[in-house]
């Protein structure tokens, strides 16, 4: 199993589309931050892009596909000067509907949500741009995704929920694969040290004994780097830390233990991932978390 896959599969992804919207000229919709990833599917018009915080826009045209990996507050628009409805909420309407703004539209606009169990240990997603653009490319595979997400998103089918959510599961990882292949090592964050060599290895390390007492000098010394390169070429191309990773990995690990294997104790899970204490383990998860092992574990029996 490849490491991006060993991610995606502790972070429990939950997809949702809220929205496919209809427009007619002019139209704009500005929207509230959110607290996970957000994406935007152009699939007939133009228009432009504003995040908050930022001076420019950024132009779109029809196939293109927006990600806001961190959910900040944005607005879309035909024109830069087009009035918009302020303050929109992607579930204010609930899931999977269809808003006929206009009886002639202009552009149709696929609108939700990437959501994570635990937003803080998916880090990759917070070393991407605060804008991630994929414009269409002829028939891809992530085309191909596209139309049938419209395509479902505007018919009236049993089960329509659950076919666009395994889609934008879909879209999601294609979303991934496309910044790996485009950006290159050192432009694609974490995503890009995979394909490192050094660091690269250091990562399956990590992922791959967890429980290990590692260290940056062991780290280094396993794929041939002086401390100090490797440190800072660790740091550099993943966004944070070695020790700093590899305290969030564990943690990932440890989340999916607490929730799939009830009959192990906090004690075994914490030995699992690398904690020679229990105690050591719940400080850790309570400082990250927010909440004790125990605690979480509870609440998600719920």
């Amino acid at each position: 199993m490849d490491m991006l896959t060993q991610v995606l599969g502790t972070l429990h992804l939950k997809s949702s589309v809220y929205c496919r919207s209809e427009l007619g000229s002019p139209w704009g919709l500005h929207f509230a931050p959110r607290t996970c990833a957000v994406f935007h599917v152009l699939h007939r018009g133009a228009g432009y892009l504003q995040v908050a915080g930022e001076q420019g826009w950024m132009a779109l045209q029809a196939g293109d596909v927006i990600l806001l990996p961190v959910g900040d507050e944005h607005i879309l628009l035909e024109k830069p000067d087009a009035p918009a409805f302020q303050n929109l909420e992607l579930d204010q309407w609930g899931e999977c509907v269809v808003m006929r703004w206009s009886e002639q539209p202009s552009a149709v606009l696929l609108c939700g949500t990437f959501e994570f169990e635990h937003f803080e240990t998916a880090s990759f997603l917070k070393h991407l741009p605060r804008v991630v653009r994929i414009q269409r490319e002829g028939n891809s595979a992530l085309h191909n995704v596209l139309e049938l997400m419209a395509a479902e998103a505007q018919a009236e089918r049993p089960a329509k929920q659950a076919v666009l959510r395994r889609l934008a599961d879909i879209l999601f990882i294609q979303i991934v694969q496309h910044w790996i292949e485009t950006r290159g090592v050192e432009q694609a964050g974490w995503l890009g040290a995979l394909q490192d060599r050094a660091i690269g290895e250091s990562l399956a390390l990590i992922h791959n004994q967890p429980d290990r007492n590692w260290s940056v000098i062991e780290l280094a010394k396993a794929v041939k780097y002086s401390r100090s390169s490797f440190a800072a070429r660790f740091t550099a191309l993943v966004g944070e830390p070695p020790m700093e990773y590899l305290t969030r990995w564990r943690l990932q690990l440890a989340i999916r233990l607490l929730r799939e294997n009830p009959h192990m104790s906090v004690g075994e899970i914490a030995n699992t991932v690398g904690y020679l204490s229990e105690a050591a383990f719940s400080r850790v998860f309570k400082q990250k978390l927010g909440v004790t092992p125990t605690r979480y574990r509870r609440q998600t029996e719920k």
